[in-house]
């Protein structure tokens, strides 16, 4: 899990992880960088910022479970707070247009709950 303990996710460490043991590593990951945002130097952040978005917003994508999301809400909030908000309002519209692509009809939910 220390592959898990950079301000960018290491996608490579994570092709190399089993299918079952991903969630884990992304969850780990994602702890780690609410902590390190905050104490994170704020030029290095911006530097990295459009691919750290990039990565948020595609695990968003991937459906993940509730304590994903509210870590990966903490983790978007606190890179805008930090870094620059160019981009802030690119970010909302793919979350809307995540949630509009979303399936809702009575057949797929009760397989998803």
């Amino acid at each position: 899990m220390e592959l898990a303990h950079s301000l960018l996710l290491n996608e490579e460490a994570l092709a190399q992880i089993t299918e079952a043991k991903r969630p884990v590593f992304i969850f780990e990951w994602l702890r780690f960088l609410d902590k390190v945002l905050v104490a994170a130097n704020k030029t290095d952040v911006k530097e990295k910022q459009k691919k750290l978005v990039e990565q948020l917003t595609g695990l968003i994508s991937s459906s993940p479970g509730p304590p994903t999301r509210k870590l990966l809400a903490k983790n978007l909030a606190a890179l805008y707070s930090i870094g620059d908000t160019f981009t802030v309002f690119q970010t909302l519209d793919k979350c809307n247009d995540i949630i509009k692509s979303k399936d809702d009809t009575s057949a797929y939910l009760p397989t998803k709950l």
